[in-house]
């Protein structure tokens, strides 16, 4: 062996455990970097002609395991999603407070029945009625704001949705970007770049915002895509666009469009990505928002609903002692030139201000007729409800008078004197299963944005009283957030009801189908294929005649429906101006019952201990949210109302938990192969150090052989 393949063997010694302390010094510096992999130095001999020629480095590998790195995206994915609805959940619990701390709708019920038994004992004095009424109010105040907490909560998530898609298109660009400078770096041999960490940590921290999994090509380039398979990141990248907001409650989708790297250009169709989420804190928010959050507005507006009922039924069997002078009912959405549809009896007084009885209206709707103070023969009144008013405001002559306009029956006295209704004991009045005096809302006491009566007593035949070139327009919605059916219909001249609703049902094709119940109640059924879909309303300009009410508004039709029994949710404004009107009592009208007697007390309170029995009182509510269908007194309803928000949010945190447990362990193993150690990096340290010196020994010991060599006498 020369004295020159020593040396050069040496320099190679030299050269390599330099670059080999390189990355040593790199890895230590690094140790707290969030997403470095560490690198070793894999060393392998030089050859030439066969001969050892010293050593060299093979590579510098980055060390990394594919299944680690797939775990801790699929963690990652989850516990930012349950996280994300997690988070949500504790705002909810913060707005809605607690049963038993006083601000909670149980509480406010509790309260209601409180003032109603304190009252009892003095029905008649202003401030037993000023108590009730305060009591009134506070439940509808409760059931107003929590509604209005709920929907917040919606659009701040919306909000949040939004920016985590601006986050979405941002990494994705960047990835595709660092696919490019990866790719250049592989072909010139650099196979443990840095701009591998910067990509893991961008990939990870896309998983954290949607589900994604990866595969990395032979060219050092990395294909990203979402767990079903769509791809975000490869020849093109992944740009999302949302418009966010919504349209009656029902949000649109996300889109997704190719853009071309180079270009700039979009490549093929852009397409909705909600149903390809998968996991991330999008799919979280997006649940939260269009499942979890409408749940809970659907179960809020069904127990105010079944209140309103509740309340009203018994409000409208009571009167006011003494009675109102004036009872105007709400908006029902019927048409003068629509027919009656009531049957049983019914009566309507006018009584004096001590409560006597100044003449009597008794209406026979079976047989269409009738009387005023029991003369002969009974007048007809027609078979619309239009006709009805005018025989009703003919018979109530001087005493007072009758209207109906724009859906609204008004009833008035003259004078001094008030209204009394009250139906007959054997045979009550009733349209759609709702008597006369609820029906037309004449002495409600809850109100609100949405008719609690949806049975309407329309019939098929009945005319739609809808003006040509009104529109509705649906969205068939899956869970996951795909849209399996688009429909809508545009009303055309003398369309009846059942024409509407034969035109419904054309344009669902078959996924789904609406039918009139025998009490003009109306029923969307999702077909087989579609069960778990919801059906949304995205727009519906129709209004029937000049009531200001849709047609989706009056049948209750599409999800948001329920939650507007919510929203606006207050008591009779007539009410709160006079407290007085409060129906404390109950009348004693009998068919023998003649002018001058007596048919309200003043200190009556058998109005008042009807409404504190509905206490006790086990209603009928429908199933709404994630609360099926049940019979429940009204306080209990609203506690299993907070059992199911902690149901919901206990089922969030646990996930989020188990998810967050599931991503340490997964970052503790991958940190743990692919991380720095010190007590190794100072062992490879010493050992290169070591190295290091010996071939620069082995220089010195090369010079000195030349040396000795050149101070040999020729």
């Amino acid at each position: 062996m020369s004295i020159n393949s020593i040396l050069a063997s040496a320099m190679t010694a030299l050269q390599t455990n330099t670059a080999a302390l390189k990355v040593v010094s790199d890895n230590v510096a690094n140790i707290n970097t969030q997403g470095y992999s560490r690198r070793v130095v894999n060393q392998t001999t030089q050859v030439a002609g066969g001969g050892l020629t010293g050593v060299d480095i093979a590579d510098i590998q980055r060390i990394t395991d594919q299944f680690l790195q797939s775990e801790t995206l699929s963690a990652s994915a989850g516990s930012a999603q349950y996280s994300a609805q997690s988070d949500v959940y504790s705002q909810l619990n913060g707005l809605l407070g607690s049963p038993g701390d006083g601000n909670s709708l149980g509480s406010q019920l509790d309260n209601i029945f409180s003032a109603l038994a304190t009252a009892s004992q003095a029905p008649n004095t202003s401030t037993s009625q000023q108590s009730v009424l305060t009591a009134l109010q506070g439940f509808a105040n409760t059931i107003n704001s929590t509604s209005s907490s709920i929907s917040s909560l919606q659009s701040q998530v919306d909000g949040q949705i939004s920016s985590s898609i601006s986050s979405v298109n941002s990494l994705t660009k960047n990835i595709y970007n660092l696919n490019q400078q990866i790719q250049t770096a592989t072909l010139g041999g650099d196979t443990s770049s840095g701009l591998l960490d910067q990509r893991d940590l961008a990939v990870q921290q896309l998983s954290s915002l949607i589900g994604v999994r990866t595969s990395v090509q032979a060219n050092g380039q990395m294909t990203v895509m979402t767990q079903d398979g769509v791809d975000l990141v490869g020849d093109s990248y992944a740009q999302l666009s949302y418009a966010g907001g919504n349209a009656n409650g029902t949000y649109g989708q996300i889109m997704m469009t190719s853009i071309n790297g180079m270009s700039g250009k979009q490549v093929g169709q852009a397409q909705a990505i909600d149903p390809h989420l998968g996991s991330g804190s999008i799919e979280g928010l997006i649940d939260m928002r269009d499942n979890q959050l409408p749940a809970m507005q659907n179960e809020l507006g069904n127990l105010a609903r079944q209140t309103a009922l509740a309340f009203n039924a018994q409000s409208n069997a009571n009167s006011a002692a003494p009675p109102p002078s004036v009872m105007s009912g709400r908006d029902t959405g019927l048409l003068a030139t629509d027919s009656l549809n009531f049957s049983g009896k019914t009566t309507i007084a006018v009584a004096d201000s001590s409560g006597n009885l100044v003449s009597r209206i008794d209406v026979d709707f079976g047989a269409g007729t009738l009387s005023v103070d029991g003369a002969a023969p009974p007048v007809s009144i027609g078979t619309t409800v239009g006709s009805f008013a005018s025989a009703l405001n003919g018979a109530l002559g001087s005493n007072g008078s009758a209207s109906f306009s724009s859906g609204q029956l008004s009833i008035a006295a003259n004078g001094t004197n008030g209204v009394v209704v009250q139906d007959d004991a054997t045979t009550p009045s009733s349209r759609g299963g709702a008597g006369f005096s609820l029906f037309f809302g004449l002495n409600d006491v809850f109100e609100g944005a949405a008719p609690s009566i949806l049975s309407t007593g329309l019939s098929a035949s009945d005319s739609s009283g809808l003006a040509a070139g009104g529109s509705m327009s649906f969205v068939l919605k899956n869970p996951n957030g795909t849209i399996d059916k688009q429909a809508s219909v545009t009303i055309a001249a003398g369309m009846s009801i059942g024409d509407v609703v034969t035109a419904l049902n054309t344009s669902f094709g078959g996924a789904g189908t609406f039918a009139l119940g025998s009490d003009g109640s109306m029923k969307f059924t999702p077909s087989g294929g579609n069960s778990s879909d919801t059906l949304n309303v995205t727009s519906d300009t129709t209004q029937r005649g000049n009531t200001g009410m849709s047609f989706t508004g009056l049948f209750g039709i599409g999800a948001n429906q329920a939650a507007m029994q919510a929203q606006g949710f207050s008591v009779n404004a007539s009410m709160i101006s006079s407290p007085s009107s409060l129906p404390f009592a109950q009348s004693n009208l009998t068919s023998t019952t003649v002018a001058g007697d007596s048919i309200l007390g003043s200190g009556d309170a058998r109005g008042l201990i009807a409404l504190q029995n509905l206490a006790n009182s086990r209603q009928n509510f429908t199933a709404a949210g994630g609360m099926g269908a049940q019979t429940s007194t009204l306080t209990d309803y609203a506690a299993n109302f907070y059992q199911d928000v902690a149901t919901r949010s206990n089922a969030a945190s646990t996930a989020a938990t188990t998810q967050g447990d599931r991503l340490s362990e997964a970052q503790t193993r991958q940190s743990s192969e692919s991380g720095v150690n010190l007590d190794e990096e100072l062992s490879n340290m010493m050992t290169y150090q070591r190295a290091y010196s010996a071939g620069a020994r082995m220089l010195q010991v090369g010079q000195t052989l030349y040396d000795t060599l050149l101070q040999m006498p020729v």
